[in-house]
């Protein structure tokens, strides 16, 4: 991961091994036999077209959201270091993180492997696996298991990290709480961009029988990467509401008191909101899309 702050000259390494996978799968594809349309009635080549399309589209949906995240990190780290008067210690938290990015992608290698091993272990690799077809679906999805882990990796340890390790330590109270909105922003994006990925889903069932077995593992995973992506923003929210709690309480122990001491004590306030109505509105549209993609991909198999 290489946090640099948005007006240095941008570094193309994030995002240029992910780019030269997006443009190397589907050539793969192609010359494998795999993404060219099926016959109709034949679920199985149905089913193979689905996956090489759909594993291309997250593979590019990745790339994006890399980018845009680490750059959204950057921002967020100089906000809350400039309101500590510490921008010198930039650099010591960018190495920081760049060696949680690599420690998080040793990790998403091991899960990807084992997700693989699984897969062989479950699946007949006696033949079909073996010839370039099956090497460029082996191809695919571990470069596809890999950035899912990655990318769920990254939605929750950035804003973790900023929490824990940058936040504290701000001096005035309403740098603390503009610190704080600044993380509950970040925290709102990365969730909205694990929405996006439930989006490309339905591409997978494009034109083929949907067993219930589907239904239930599809319906369990979206819900799964929902509270996974959600809850730190909903933690985040629930800390607001407990100092606007004790705020409350303070202002009527200040009330009390009034009458024997004429310098009333500093409240210290909380934000009364910490997401603006823009930020809703992104959040509805996001959660309408969900449902919406479903029901365009029903919409074109009646069409074909």
């Amino acid at each position: 991961m290489k946090v640099a702050p948005p007006t240095s000259k941008p570094q193309q390494f994030i995002g240029l091994f992910p780019l030269l996978v997006l443009l190397a799968i589907p050539l793969l594809n192609m010359y494998s036999g795999a993404f060219y349309w099926p016959d109709s009635g034949d679920m199985v080549a149905q089913r193979s077209f689905n996956s090489a399309v759909s594993i291309s589209l997250f593979i590019g949906y990745f790339w994006f959201s890399f980018r845009y995240i680490h750059q959204n990190v950057a921002s967020s780290l100089i906000s809350l270091l400039v309101k500590k008067n510490q921008l010198g210690q930039f650099s010591v938290h960018r190495q920081k993180l760049t060696k949680a990015f690599h420690h998080q992608i040793v990790n998403s290698l091991i899960i990807s492997s084992m997700f693989m091993a699984v897969l062989a272990f479950l699946g007949d690799v006696s033949n079909e696996s073996y010839n370039i077809k099956g090497i460029s679906y082996i191809a695919s999805f571990v470069t596809f298991s890999l950035l899912t882990s990655l990318f769920l990796f990254q939605v929750r340890s950035n804003v973790t990290y900023l929490l824990r390790q940058v936040l504290p330590g701000t001096n005035k109270s309403s740098d603390y709480w503009a610190s704080f909105s600044v993380i509950t922003k970040l925290s709102l994006t990365n969730a909205l961009f694990a929405l996006g990925l439930l989006t490309v889903l339905p591409i997978f069932w494009f034109n083929v029988v949907v067993s219930p077995l589907e239904v239930i593992a599809v319906v369990s995973m979206s819900l799964l990467i929902v509270v996974y992506t959600f809850t730190p923003l909903l933690k985040l929210k629930l800390i607001l509401k407990q100092q606007k709690t004790r705020t409350l309480n303070q202002g009527q122990s200040v009330t009390n008191n009034h009458n024997r001491d004429d310098r009333q004590p500093k409240v210290v306030r909380a934000p009364s909101e910490v997401c603006n109505s823009s930020d809703k509105l992104k959040t509805i549209a996001a959660l309408i899309l969900v449902p919406v993609s479903w029901g365009l991909v029903s919409m074109v198999e009646t069409l074909i």
